[in-house]
């Protein structure tokens, strides 16, 4: 299956305690994106100016590295859910495709 690149500025919430991070600082955090209708997981990195606590939401940038159909369907649901391991740590609410 080959994969391509979308950018998204997403709302990015963490939940309030979120393996005891600390904080999803700057550009460079990389959780595991998890598909909301396959449960599959795809990689995506988020480009922020400042941190994210636990518990909060901040408005970034996100770059997902997916197949086609699954960014299309990204687009059409719009939301998802990302994770450390087995963990859940947060959402994310797609509001605009770049």
């Amino acid at each position: 299956m080959k994969h391509q690149t979308a950018q998204f500025e997403v709302e990015l919430a963490l939940l309030p305690v979120a393996l005891g991070r600390k904080s999803a600082a700057g550009s460079g955090y990389r959780p595991n994106h998890k598909h909301p209708l396959t449960g599959e997981y795809f990689m995506g990195q988020f480009s922020m100016d400042a941190s994210v606590a636990p518990g909060e939401q901040a408005r970034v940038s996100v770059t997902v590295l997916a197949s086609a159909q699954q960014i299309d369907q990204l687009q059409s649901w719009g939301s998802w859910t990302i994770w450390e391991g087995s963990h859940p740590v947060g959402s994310v609410k797609l509001l605009q495709a770049s």
